[in-house]
């Protein structure tokens, strides 16, 4: 078994691949929090699967590993979408388009409740 590849899972959390419309917006560390609407600009997105603890996102974005995200990832069993924050843990891709890991900061009972529907669902 030696020249076996193995796989570990590594999460702590059920992930399902789950296509969902996302908005997100850097939330830089100097701005008031009164100026992140009028001055951070939302940008569009599509996941490719979700968790209770974070989403893969991808689209365009210029961040860095370790800044926040707002993000709403519009579900299809809600009419409001989940809006949070998260860490983005990594980036992979072009100059455009990327590839992201976004590590949910916080989820409302809902919003929980709502994302184990759809992992129960699978």
């Amino acid at each position: 078994m030696a020249d076996a590849d193995l796989y570990i899972e590594r999460r702590r959390n059920k992930r399902v691949d789950k296509k969902c419309r996302v908005k997100y917006k850097l939330i830089n560390g100097d701005e008031e929090v009164q100026e992140i609407r009028s001055v951070a600009v939302k940008l569009d997105g599509e996941s490719f699967d979700i968790s209770l603890g974070g989403i893969r996102a991808e689209g365009p974005i210029n961040a860095r590993q370790g800044d926040i995200i707002r993000l709403e990832v519009a579900l299809d069993t809600r009419q409001d979408p989940i809006t949070t924050f998260a860490e983005v843990k990594w980036i992979k891709g072009g100059d455009q388009v990327k590839t992201f890991g976004l590590e949910f900061l916080i989820l409302k009972d809902a919003d929980k409740a709502s994302i184990e529907e759809i992992l129960d669902q699978i």
